[in-house]
């Protein structure tokens, strides 16, 4: 039987996003910024119950869902 205590894997290095991520990004979370006040203000109007997050977190994190898709084609 092996020994995962002293022989553990070695956790992958991440490295920091580029400038090609960078130049994707920006466009894309300036075009996700007013789609999430949409969104926010959708979901104000129908009394949707549900939490939501942020106007900011939601662009941000739909900008890099979008973003990291187009980066790994």
């Amino acid at each position: 039987m092996s020994d995962m205590t002293s022989n553990t894997p070695m956790p992958r290095a991440r490295k920091a996003p580029g400038w090609e991520y960078k130049a994707y990004f920006v466009p894309v979370f300036a075009l996700s910024l007013p789609l999430a006040a949409l969104r926010a203000g959708g979901a104000i109007l129908t009394s949707d119950p549900t939490p939501r997050p942020g106007i900011l977190t939601d662009a941000v994190r739909r900008a890099r869902d979008v973003t990291t898709t187009i980066c790994s084609i």
